[in-house]
């Protein structure tokens, strides 16, 4: 299991706006997770599908740029 802050982390990482990042992470993850479910960032652990679901996401995009 890899946390949400991690994931955070690995994005900016690909030259993302850290902002805009957090907030498209928080959306996702209370689609998927359930807002009453959420945790602390750090705490806030994801199952690799979830994880890898999200990364994908971005570097797909940044394959586009």
């Amino acid at each position: 299991m890899r946390t949400a802050l991690g994931l955070l982390n690995e994005i900016t990482g690909l030259g993302y706006d850290q902002h805009k990042t957090l907030i498209y992470i928080d959306k996702k993850l209370d689609k998927v997770l359930g807002i009453e479910e959420r945790k602390p960032l750090a705490n806030e652990t994801l199952s690799d599908a979830i994880y890898d679901d999200i990364l994908v996401t971005f570097v797909e995009q940044n394959g586009l740029k």
